[in-house]
C-alpha cells in the first residue's frame, strides 16, 4: 500500500516538474479563440468567489484579468514578484516572458492588490513562496500547473452558468484587453498591454478582423 502510494507520489511529480526548456503548449495545434468575460460576468463571479470565501481563486482571478499575462508567466509568479521589501502589494512588476524572452511591465489596480494581499495573508506565503499552489496553503513547491488552472476556468464558469466549452485560460487574459478594444479601437495599445511582438498577432488574438468581417455581413441586405 506505501509502495504504491509512494509509486503515485512519484508520478505526479515528474508530471509537474518544470520542463528544462519551454515550449509552448499550444505549439502546432489550431486552436479556436476563446470567449472573453465580460464586466457583468466577472461582477457575479466575484461576487460567488467572495461568498464562498475563495480567497484564492479571487486573486488569481483578478491578478489574470489586470496583468492579461499568458498562464506560462501567470502561474509561476512568486509572492517577492509582487511585494515590495516590506510585504505590501506593488502596482507595478516586471517579468520575462517565458514565451518571447521579452521584459513586459504590467500593472494591478487597487482591488487586485487588495485580493493578493489578503491571500498572502491568509495563506501565511513568504517571499520565495509560489502564489499559486494546487494544494491551497500547503507547501509543494511547485506552483500550479496550467492543466489545474483550466479545470479552475471551467469551473467559474459553472458558476455563473455560462457555457465552460466556450472558455479557457485565455478568456481570463483576453478579457481586459478585448474590453479596452472595444471601448478605444486602440489595437496598439492593446498589443503592449498583452506583449505580443506584431499587431498583426494581436488583431487575430483579440479576432479583430474576424469581428469586422461579421459586423459587415451582418448589415449587408441581398
Amino acid at each position: 500500500m506505501h509502495e504504491n502510494k509512494k509509486s503515485n507520489d512519484q508520478k505526479r511529480d515528474r508530471e509537474l516538474a518544470p520542463s528544462e526548456s519551454y515550449v509552448p503548449w499550444n505549439k502546432g495545434r489550431a486552436l479556436g479563440q476563446k470567449t472573453p468575460l465580460t464586466k457583468e460576468e466577472l461582477t457575479h463571479l466575484r461576487a460567488f468567489l467572495d461568498k464562498e470565501q475563495k480567497v484564492r481563486d479571487l486573486a488569481l482571478l483578478n491578478t489574470g484579468i489586470d496583468t492579461m499575462l499568458r498562464a506560462s508567466d501567470l502561474l509561476p509568479l512568486k509572492v517577492e514578484d509582487v511585494t515590495d521589501q516590506m510585504g505590501t502589494v506593488i502596482e507595478e512588476l516586471t517579468i520575462r516572458q517565458q514565451k518571447t524572452g521579452v521584459g513586459h511591465v504590467v500593472a494591478l489596480s487597487a482591488k487586485t492588490r487588495a485580493s493578493l494581499q489578503a491571500w498572502i495573508t491568509v495563506s501565511q506565503k513568504s517571499s520565495s513562496d509560489y502564489l499559486w499552489t494546487s494544494l491551497g496553503n500547503r507547501k509543494t513547491g511547485r506552483p500550479m500547473t496550467r492543466e489545474t488552472y483550466g479545470v479552475l476556468v471551467k469551473s467559474w464558469c459553472d458558476l455563473i452558468r455560462v457555457d465552460p466549452r466556450r472558455y479557457s485560460t485565455h478568456s481570463v487574459r483576453r478579457s481586459k484587453s478585448a474590453a479596452i478594444y472595444e471601448q478605444t479601437h486602440n489595437l496598439k495599445a492593446c498589443q503592449l498591454l498583452l506583449g505580443h511582438k506584431s499587431i498583426a498577432s494581436t488583431a487575430h488574438y483579440l479576432g479583430v478582423e474576424q469581428r469586422e468581417a461579421l459586423d459587415l455581413a451582418k448589415g449587408m441586405e441581398m
